[in-house]
């Protein structure tokens, strides 16, 4: 596995370019080959050059950091443009590398340029290069002894094999170590990173378009004219996350494991009977790491009924399979990756999660986090909340462990309206426990509160 990046075209590229200028092997399928010797001054006056046509396009191939080769678009209009590619250190021929650059700049073709088609010409004896570029939907258009002419309709490129979905609202400060650790993911097959900006009061919105810029052909950028909220902005990006497979890692988070996409994407890929993989993850608290979450039951495989009264997967580790997301789940609640699992684990029968025992990511507590505002009652008042929700759209029927979870959180909620002397409060919490377990409920704690509730303030 290799990380594979475009980055924009600079002059001093040229330091390591013009050696590849002068190598006959490189060019051999070509027939723009360089008749002459070219120097580095030669090779930083074409560069200097090419990057003032405002009609190409023109970026260095990074493999894990190192320049190794170019690819670019020229005679560029309204709808197309064509394509040009070449690797110029021979050590990274045949790893499938050219196929990744390739599918990125066709994607910033489509998302950032807007254009409808890409075409280009390659020698019928480059076997290599057009089962290559087949793999990122080029068909051939027409051919000769001499040249095979290929396009591909960008409304056809195939989506991208992970969606990495991220919200962003004013998380300038963390945004930079979020974004960095998904771009050294290595892997052997394309993702793309889906940003919800949504209208930050910082600069979370100029860091991510100067990412864009640096690397323009990982990034879908959702940049709203106006605060969506949190449900909104998540069901926008969950609607551009077009990848076989969704892995998700908020702003604030960020990953550990270069090989996470990778290793994760290889596990679903195996067992088809597991819809969900996820693994462990530190706590940052105040700058420093803390313990490490993400399998209470220290299980390897957890169903639909182990999420009937709780959560047991962090978000920031999570990958699952994309399917058609009931997206009116998601309103009025307050987990969103909660009902999320459990509506995952319904789409594909039978299935079920993965908690891997390795450590991923960091979920970073800090003031604005959504667990840090919840405290005591109102933690308790939120999660049964979420219990009827999960209730009401997948008909769950629990366990014994369940019920005490269920009777834990109403009872906490109903002493509380008792001390303050709520007696509708207290009463609508029992209604609601009654319709949600039937006569399961303690009935004995309930009119002995009610006896004492005095005693309890």
């Amino acid at each position: 596995m290799h990380n594979v990046l475009i980055r924009p075209l600079v002059k001093e590229d040229a330091l390591t370019s013009y050696q590849w200028r002068n190598d006959p092997e490189i060019w051999q399928f070509t027939g723009s080959r360089p008749d002459i010797t070219i120097t580095k001054e030669i090779e930083s006056e074409w560069i200097e050059k090419v990057l003032k046509d405002d009609t190409s396009k023109r970026f260095a191939i990074l493999c894990d950091r190192e320049y190794i080769g170019n690819v670019q678009l020229t005679g560029i209009t309204d709808e197309s443009a064509e394509f040009h590619i070449f690797i110029g250190k021979k050590a990274f021929w045949g790893k499938g590398i050219s196929q990744l650059a390739t599918y990125q700049i066709l994607y910033y073709a489509k998302e950032v340029l807007k254009l409808k088609e890409v075409y280009l010409s390659v020698n019928p004896e480059n076997v290599a290069a057009v089962k290559s570029y087949q793999k990122n939907n080029f068909v051939v258009k027409e051919q000769n002894e001499e040249q095979i002419k290929m396009s591909v309709l960008l409304s056809e490129l195939p989506a991208a094999t992970v969606s990495v979905f991220v919200m962003v609202y004013n998380h300038a400060e963390y945004l930079k170590e979020c974004i960095d650790n998904i771009l050294v993911q290595k892997t052997n097959f394309n993702y793309d990173i889906v940003i919800g900006e949504d209208c930050s009061k910082d600069n979370s919105r100029e860091i991510l378009l100067d990412y864009q810029k640096l690397y323009p052909g990982k990034f879908k950028l959702l940049l709203y004219s106006q605060n969506m909220g949190a449900v909104n902005n998540q069901n926008e990006i969950f609607k551009n996350c077009k990848g076989k497979y969704i892995t998700i890692c908020e702003g604030d988070d960020y990953w550990t494991d270069p090989l996470k996409l990778q290793k994760q994407v290889d596990f679903l890929e195996e067992n088809t009977d597991y819809s969900i993989h996820s693994g462990h993850a530190q706590r940052l608290i105040e700058g420093k790491l803390s313990d490490v979450i993400g399998n209470s039951h220290h299980k390897k495989t957890y169903q639909l009924k182990d999420f009937f009264t709780q959560n047991n997967l962090v978000a920031c580790t999570s990958m699952f399979r994309n399917y058609n997301i009931h997206l009116d789940y998601f309103k009025n609640i307050y987990f969103g990756d909660w009902m999320l699992y459990a509506d995952i684990l319904t789409a594909f029968p039978d299935s079920k999660a993965y908690v891997s025992e390795e450590c991923y990511s960091v979920y970073r507590v800090n003031e604005s986090g959504a667990m840090l505002q919840l405290e005591g009652i109102k933690s308790d008042q939120k999660h049964f909340f979420q219990i009827e929700r999960i209730n009401h759209f997948f008909k769950t029927a629990y366990s014994d462990q369940d019920i005490i979870t269920i009777n834990e959180y109403a009872i906490n909620i109903y002493k509380y309206f008792l001390i303050h002397n709520d007696l509708t409060g207290a009463f609508n919490i029992f209604w609601r426990h009654f319709k949600l377990i039937n006569f399961k409920i303690p009935f004995r704690k309930y009119l002995s509160y009610f006896r004492y509730r005095k005693q309890l303030a």
